[in-house]
């Protein structure tokens, strides 16, 4: 589909310029970054890249029309703690190659957000859409420094420093929970000296005490950490590691509760997730959700993290 627009908001000019070049010529060069993101020479800082997330499909062209069917699937939890879908954020909102509004939206704010109270991210400049006569998707924009790696996933040996990493990631997003109402899952980069920023930040979710419950609150969480014990094993079934310990999927939880055995997990999955996580028991109850929580130890520690604001049931 011939693009008819192409629309850059908050970045420089010269950022502009770049990016409206990308999507405009045929013949592009630049690094792919996963599915949807490329990195390009910046305009104006050296030892940075720029990078565009929702670029198009493997360094090509957005597939307009083509939903993504990558999951998860967004949710969010009303004031009693009964699970909705949340369309506009997930993931199979947006075109194949490109992010969703809500995403591109979210990412810039939540960046800024947590750049202005010091905690390191990878800074986002900008985002904007590219429009056809019939279509409309969106991109992020990033400043990523040429020395910054990922948190790669080993096929064999230093397994426990990995797993260590996400224990460590687990307990920033429990901090952003409880000290600055911002309630998702994210990811890591790595500094050359060996620290972390956080990435990928369009998940996340405002919380406040008029809208969330304790109950809704203590969900959203648990939804987020669930996608990380879901993710720790994916990443690692997927790289082949070997000798992978049984308990691999109770590491993210162990930001919560230190000792998290395959007992807490089976519990967690067994009395929350199944029943409440993924839709509604059509018998469903503020009262027997909050008992089901008071039943596992990641369930009752959360909710005792909850902050006094948010109301009680």
């Amino acid at each position: 589909m011939e693009i008819k627009s192409i629309e850059v908001r908050h970045a420089s000019d010269a950022v502009a310029r770049r990016v409206q070049a990308w999507f405009e010529r045929g013949g592009r060069i630049g690094i792919p970054d996963g599915s949807r993101s490329v990195r390009l020479p910046h305009p104006e800082k050296g030892g940075y890249a720029l990078k565009i997330k929702g670029a198009g499909l493997n360094g090509g062209r957005v597939r307009f029309g083509s939903f993504s069917r990558t999951g998860p699937a967004a949710v969010t939890f009303d004031f009693d703690g009964r699970v909705m879908d949340d369309v506009a954020s997930g993931h199979d909102n947006a075109y194949l190659g490109a992010a969703s509004f809500q995403q591109a939206a979210t990412e810039f704010r939540v960046s800024r957000l947590l750049t202005a109270r010091g905690i390191p991210v990878v800074p986002c400049v900008g985002y904007g859409r590219v429009e056809t006569e019939t279509h409309t998707a969106w991109f992020s924009l990033f400043e990523w420094g040429r020395d910054w790696t990922g948190v790669n996933v080993p096929r064999s040996g230093a397994l426990d420093d990995y797993l260590d990493v996400n224990i460590c990631l687990s307990a920033d997003i429990l901090r952003l929970a409880v000290e600055h109402d911002l309630i998702g899952y994210c990811g890591y980069v790595r500094m050359p000296d060996g620290s972390f920023r956080l990435k990928d930040l369009h998940p996340f979710r405002q919380a406040d005490p008029i809208s969330m419950s304790q109950l809704s609150w203590v969900m959203q969480v648990l939804f987020s950490l669930n996608v990380r014990c879901q993710a720790v094993q994916f990443f690692l079934a997927a790289a082949r590691t070997e000798d992978l310990p049984a308990d691999l999927a109770t590491y993210p939880l162990r930001a919560i509760v230190p000792d998290a055995s395959l007992d807490d997990y089976a519990a967690l999955r067994t009395q929350i997730v199944k029943p409440y996580l993924r839709r509604s028991p059509p018998d469903f109850t503020p009262r027997a959700l909050h008992d089901a929580l008071r039943g596992t130890r990641v369930g009752s520690a959360l909710l005792d993290l909850c902050p006094e604001r948010f109301a009680r049931w």
